[in-house]
């Protein structure tokens, strides 16, 4: 564990650290290739990694934007990052501290599992490039395709996490988180109304579908697992569709075949395109070109 810090941390939080470690290395398939970095400059520290960083999703000229903050209020807490030489890095914000030990271990146990699936070489993550592919352009666009791997792997690590009791309640995604992205969405349709700027409306849309993806992930896991009732989704019955496709995927115990994975990214690809739609968006490939339009 390595700490970039302004100021050395108090005794009893680098105490929890070491306590929370412990158990992150015990899930880590070969900890040799690990390192966690605590941080009180977490966006800084974790471009700096994703700089370098193996099968990014988007441009690297990109990455110095990168912020924690999510289009709904929330904010990364940890951010896995596989580099070269099956190196992996786990940057973590100080901030988590603050939300007590079984956040942090909910927290870092999780990410070894997104560890765990770089390390066993079954992450969604890019699977589409360690597999023959092709992207049905007629119904995606890489976006959908991207959002759904992380979609995958996001609920297969929080399964895992509920499976082996680490669950924290405060990590826990419910209808109501995903009413928030709902209420982002629409201050995107009312933004773009009030200025036509498109690529702004662009950004800001699919920034809330990212999120978005995040939330069904987490929930999904959560309700498969019987962690969250099903009562607590009832809100968001967009859910169910979510759920058909991901339950039957199991935890990181077990090494799922590359082509079952990319096969399983387009169907859950397929369902984020259907709720782009619904939340009055839509992008496309076209014979002109990509097109992107607000209902």
């Amino acid at each position: 564990m390595t700490y970039r810090v302004a100021r050395p941390l108090p005794d009893a939080q680098q105490a929890a650290w070491q306590t929370v470690l412990a158990e992150f290395t015990a899930e880590v398939p070969d900890p040799r290739k690990v390192e966690v970095v605590i941080t009180d400059e977490y966006d800084k520290v974790v471009a700096e990694y994703m700089a370098t960083e193996v099968d990014l999703a988007f441009d690297a000229a990109l990455v110095s934007q990168y912020r924690a903050d999510r289009a709904d209020g929330a904010r990364a807490a940890a951010k896995t990052s596989p580099q070269p030489d099956g190196k992996v890095v786990v940057v973590v914000g100080t901030r988590l501290a603050a939300q007590g030990l079984g956040s942090m271990r909910h927290c870092l146990l999780h990410e070894a599992q997104h560890v765990r699936l770089h390390q066993h070489g079954d992450a969604a993550h890019a699977v589409h490039r360690r597999v023959p592919f092709e992207l049905p352009k007629s119904e995606l666009t890489w976006e959908y395709l991207w959002f759904a791997q992380s979609t995958i792997d996001e609920f297969r690590c929080e399964r895992t996490v509920h499976e082996r009791g680490w669950t924290s309640r405060s990590n826990l995604n419910t209808a109501a988180d995903f009413a928030s992205v709902v209420g982002v969405f629409q201050k995107v349709h009312a933004n773009h109304y009030r200025t036509r700027d498109l690529k702004d409306t662009h950004r800001e849309a699919f920034g809330a579908l990212m999120r978005m993806a995040t939330v069904l992930g987490y929930g999904a896991a959560g309700l498969v697992t019987g962690v969250i009732p099903p009562g607590a989704w009832v809100q968001a019955p967009a859910m169910g569709m979510f759920v058909d496709v991901l339950e039957d995927l199991p935890g990181t115990d077990v090494v799922v075949p590359r082509e079952d994975l990319a096969d399983t990214s387009v169907e859950v690809a397929k369902r984020l395109r259907q709720l782009f739609n619904d939340m009055g968006f839509d992008y496309r490939y076209t014979p002109d070109g990509d097109w992107f339009a607000v209902a």
